[in-house]
């Protein structure tokens, strides 16, 4: 058994989901049955199949639209957004009616904006009628069990892979002016940090890095952003998310925007967000021409790191043969 394998069982060292709870005789059931007769819990056990189903639809039109216009990375999301909603309920349930999916829908004229709220309004509804059926088991105390295992569904649910497909509508405008100190801003983003430190690990390699350290950080940081907009953190706070995307989740073209956001909010920071977006478009999306255009700003504006200045001077001799 290798080490990072020890390590997973920690669940340090890999990116895993809340295991299922297990019931007293240390079984992991994998279909849940609803009481006989009880009406109440039929009835929020079937919105909630309803809305899954609805959502899982919805994800699945937009991929095909995804395939059609050939846009390889927002695909990417559908299938990332499509795993994670696979993944997160573990058993099936008896005693409702199946819920089928619609006939697939044609997709001439298709509307992306459309397309797209039907799918955030679709996870929204499903969020929504899962978390009623918790409530609803922990209201009445039916089966406490089963409780465990609704709240393991929402754990499961991974914020990082929820997308709103229109990089506008995730990340705040270029306008944005950090002027106020905001002591409440300073302090979640002195948190944020800390945990984005800790999440590494002592080796600081994936082989220790904690990554609900690390989406606990980002959570706090995209938080600290929507709410306080002219905070002077936040300049700071989109280089760091830009680093966990990268880092972490392999969110590339996310983490190149939120660089890109860290120097417009403010053109003289003292973090490498330029170099990294450079690096990133050069080294994993091989978006070589606005790798160029990023290593030449690098030299411009971030003369703060010598090494990194060096580092752009040759890949653009080497990119550019010249």
């Amino acid at each position: 058994m290798t080490a990072g394998m020890v390590l997973c069982g920690l669940v340090i060292g890999c990116d895993r989901m809340p295991d299922p709870p297990r019931t007293a005789d240390s079984q992991v059931p994998k279909a849940l049955s609803v009481a006989p007769n009880n009406e109440e819990e039929a009835a929020a056990v079937l919105t909630a199949e309803k809305a899954r189903v609805n959502y899982r639809y919805r994800l699945v039109v937009i991929q095909d639209y995804y395939r059609k216009t050939g846009n390889v990375d927002k695909f990417r999301w559908t299938q990332e957004e499509m795993q994670n909603l696979a993944q997160a309920q573990t058993f099936t349930w008896e005693g409702v009616p199946e819920v089928l999916s619609p006939k697939g829908e044609s997709l001439a004229n298709a509307d992306e904006p459309l397309l797209i709220e039907y799918v955030v309004g679709a996870r929204r509804e499903y969020l929504k009628a899962i978390g009623e059926l918790l409530d609803f088991y922990k209201r009445t105390g039916v089966n406490s069990y089963k409780a465990q295992r609704v709240a393991n569904v929402i754990q499961r649910l991974d914020p990082v892979h929820n997308y709103k497909y229109l990089l506008d509508a995730e990340i705040p405008p270029a306008s944005i002016k950090p002027i106020e100190v905001i002591p409440q801003a300073d302090k979640m983003f002195a948190q944020a940090v800390d945990l984005y430190q800790k999440g590494k690990g002592f080796l600081h390699t994936f082989v220790t890095t904690d990554y609900n350290k690390e989406r606990q950080a980002l959570l706090l940081l995209l938080d600290l952003i929507d709410k306080y907009p002219r905070s002077t953190k936040v300049a700071q706070a989109a280089f760091y998310i830009g680093e966990i995307y990268k880092e972490y989740f392999n969110e590339d073209v996310r983490a190149c925007q939120w660089y890109q956001r860290a120097w417009q909010w403010d053109p003289a920071i003292t973090l490498p967000a330029r170099f990294q977006a450079a690096v990133v478009n050069d080294l994993r999306l091989y978006n070589r021409a606005k790798a160029i255009e990023l290593y030449r700003q690098v030299i411009q504006h971030e003369q703060f790191n010598s090494s990194n200045v060096t580092f752009s001077h040759r890949r653009i001799r080497e990119l550019t043969g010249s």
